[in-house]
């Protein structure tokens, strides 16, 4: 099969996306249904489908199959924001799931905090959902002096509404960093996807009112779950 057929079978399924029912739902069909209706190859119908993958336009669940992709989340990393506040505020329905609770080291978290590479950390693992849709696998890496007693509370919300409610915390001074990349194993499997799928990377160190470390943030999207937004104002 010529390049020039994949190309059309590629321009030819991006127009019926554009069809809310071209599929008969969300879900497309099976990856052997569509060669048969496309008269096509397995290895030519997938290439289609790995360009409209990295287009955004659809996405692979593991053992499920491949689905159109919803609208990206607008996401602004600069906001103190809540996950479920600005999903909510886009309509859309947020959700969370505690992986894992523990206390230990964290060398790339004490590097970042500037503290030394011992230090313990309480460590909360999530992942989190749009529309049932799990997008981002997060590990949040507290300082334990910061907030006594942590590890006890609930964290299906705002991890930060806790730490100002509980502890009269300000986050006052952070910094990111955003980067591409490919998920890991890990990650991968909790978002239910194969290992090397696109991702985007955000590493958060945060400080409070008084410059002492209080928290730094992994987390790990789909690369096509969510869209930058950043509003910035001239002042000059």
């Amino acid at each position: 099969m010529s390049d020039a057929y994949y190309l059309h079978l590629t321009d030819r399924l991006r127009e019926l996306l554009q069809a809310p029912a071209a599929f008969g739902g969300d879900r497309l069909p099976a990856e052997r249904v569509l060669a048969e209706r496309f008269r096509t190859t397995r290895v030519t119908l997938r290439q289609a489908l790995a360009q409209l993958e990295g287009e955004g336009r659809i996405h692979r669940s593991n053992r499920r199959g491949w689905f159109v992709s919803p609208p990206p989340l607008d996401y602004d990393p600069t906001r103190d924001a809540g996950f479920n506040d600005y999903v909510k505020a886009q309509g859309r329905q947020p959700r969370t799931e505690v992986l894992l609770t523990d206390t230990r080291p964290h060398r790339p978290a004490a590097e970042a905090l500037g503290l030394p590479v011992d230090q313990p950390f309480h460590h909360i693992r999530r992942r989190r959902f749009v529309d049932d849709r799990a997008v981002l696998s997060e590990s949040l890496w507290v300082v334990p002096e910061r907030a006594p007693q942590l590890l006890e509370g609930d964290f299906t919300g705002s991890l930060w509404g806790q730490l100002r409610g509980r502890w009269g915390l300000t986050l006052a001074h952070r910094s990111l960093r955003l980067y591409s990349e490919a998920l890991r194993a890990q990650e991968a499997e909790e978002l239910g996807v194969a290992a090397g799928t696109a991702g985007l990377s955000v590493r958060r160190t945060i400080f409070d009112a008084q410059r002492r470390p209080v928290e730094y943030d992994e987390e790990h999207w789909l690369h096509n779950a969510l869209c930058i937004t950043v509003d910035l104002e001239n002042t000059a």
